[in-house]
């Protein structure tokens, strides 16, 4: 059995090039030449043959539009720190004293607008069909009054476990994001 496609990060160069290639959108296909290619595997490949391997990996192919770096000077220290702790919850490293055991992943949503949207539903018949004396059905409106307000969402997807938290709230503040937090922290006592 032929290895599995790998893939590589690029960098910032590689991007603005990629970009560069793919709007001037003339010329010759592109081939790619290159050296990682697993035994039996051709060492060019044509744009259509990239095309078909992504396709048979479950990868779309899609134009680039926009290239954009991150201009953080912390930025790949941060990075390495969130893939350490992406390896130490697949199990892939062993947490060293003082590092966590577990890692959540926590974001939140919102506002949540609960409001109606067009489709089908069961309703008493309408038009020539409804009973005689029956008021016409109500439309639904484009608008509405939102009596109960909105909502927002707290979540976090806990990565070693496969399990996923969630608190709906009616405001989205400092205190009740800690408290989501706090909650958290509460299911995996020291």
């Amino acid at each position: 059995m032929t290895e599995r496609l790998r893939v590589r990060e690029i960098d910032d160069d590689e991007g603005r090039r990629l970009v560069r290639i793919i709007r001037r959108g003339t010329g010759p296909v592109v081939t790619w030449r290159s050296s990682w290619w697993p035994r039996g595997w051709p060492g060019d490949i044509s744009h259509e043959g990239l095309r078909v391997l992504l396709r048979e990996e479950g990868v779309t192919f899609q134009r680039l539009k926009t290239w954009k770096a991150c201009k953080d000077p912390d930025y790949a220290v941060k990075k390495a720190r969130a893939g350490h702790l992406y390896a130490i919850a697949d199990g892939e490293v062993i947490p060293e004293p003082g590092e966590p055991q577990v890692i959540f992943c926590v974001d939140e949503f919102g506002p949540l607008n609960l409001q109606p949207r067009p489709g089908r539903a069961w309703a008493a018949v309408s038009g020539k069909g409804k009973q005689p004396g029956r008021a016409p059905r109500p439309r639904l409106r484009a608008t509405y009054t939102r009596t109960a307000g909105v909502r927002h969402l707290l979540a976090a997807y806990e990565l070693g476990e496969d399990k996923l938290f969630g608190h709906i709230k009616p405001r989205k503040t400092r205190a009740r994001f800690l408290e989501f937090c706090r909650y958290l922290r509460s299911l995996y006592p020291p």
